[in-house]
């Protein structure tokens, strides 16, 4: 059940909620704040007050509140969503290298759900393809050593044509 309510669509919700309601939130405060400061201080600084009284008169509150207000939710919705953004690039650069045939290393995300769960499935994948490699290696070197027995006990002249071969490919 808790592997339903983990994932990357509900986070962004969430994210997106909670930047409307932070950037709500800010901007009541931010009117109030403006609303005391015009009435009370700003009456001794005449260039400001003409600039807010222009921005009122002109633009209007409700288009400024607005562009204010999603200017705001857009910073807040960057920041909190960095983090997902973050293992999403993880998780690009671990595939990419794991396409290339290189080793990624381990690839850690913060995020728990299906970001986890995939970064866990390609940690896996790394560790059974150098599992392979491994065993792939250790029947080479024993395929190796059945033949020199056998070129040792049918043809004797090739052995030093293998031991030559062996040191030019290490």
């Amino acid at each position: 059940m808790k592997s339903q309510f983990s994932t990357v669509r509900l986070r962004y919700i969430y994210i997106g909620g909670a930047s409307a309601l932070l950037s709500a939130a800010l901007l009541f405060v931010v009117y109030h704040v403006l609303r005391f400061a015009h009435n009370h201080i700003l009456p001794d600084a005449a260039w400001i007050t003409r600039m807010m009284n222009w921005g009122i008169n002109h633009i209007g509150t409700k288009p400024i509140f607005i562009f204010i207000g999603g200017a705001v939710f857009a910073i807040f919705f960057w920041i909190r969503s960095q983090k997902i953004a973050e293992d999403l690039n993880e998780l690009a650069r671990g595939t990419a290298e794991l396409a290339l045939g290189h080793n990624p290393g381990r690839i850690d995300v913060l995020s728990s759900g299906e970001l986890r769960q995939i970064a866990a499935n390609l940690n896996r994948i790394v560790i059974l393809l150098h599992e392979e490699g491994l065993s792939r290696s250790e029947t080479k070197q024993e395929r190796r050593e059945i033949e020199g027995a056998f070129i040792k006990h049918e043809q004797p002249g090739l052995q030093q044509h293998i031991a030559e071969e062996k040191e030019t490919e290490c």
